[in-house]
């Protein structure tokens, strides 16, 4: 019997050097567990970008997920590009538990 599992396909866009590898690494690594817990998830396409510096909160990430042809889209502005990174993992995480919780 073969594998049947889904590749999930992760891509991760920054602007030039400017957010560190080491936030990057994170993200990937928290997607995979997010594909652990949901296999569904196909693909995660990250966007770090900075707005232009009118307000404190000008470094933003956004998370588009792939689930079953069905997009989960979150976004978040913060000070920093770990902080809103951290704040789209942890509602991304919230979501998909809750989504795995309505279907069993």
């Amino acid at each position: 019997m073969k594998d049947k599992s889904i590749v999930m396909n992760i891509e991760i866009h920054t602007p030039g050097g400017k957010v560190k590898e080491w936030v990057t690494t994170y993200v990937r690594d928290r997607m995979m567990e997010l594909h652990q817990k949901d296999k569904n998830i196909s693909k995660a396409q990250v966007y770090f970008w900075q707005q232009p510096k009118t307000q404190n909160d000008d470094k933003a990430c956004e998370i588009d997920l792939t689930i079953h042809g069905d997009s989960l889209f979150v976004y978040r502005k913060a000070y920093s590009y770990e902080k809103a990174a951290r704040e789209v993992l942890d509602e991304l995480t919230q979501k998909i538990e809750t989504k795995i919780r309505t279907q069993h």
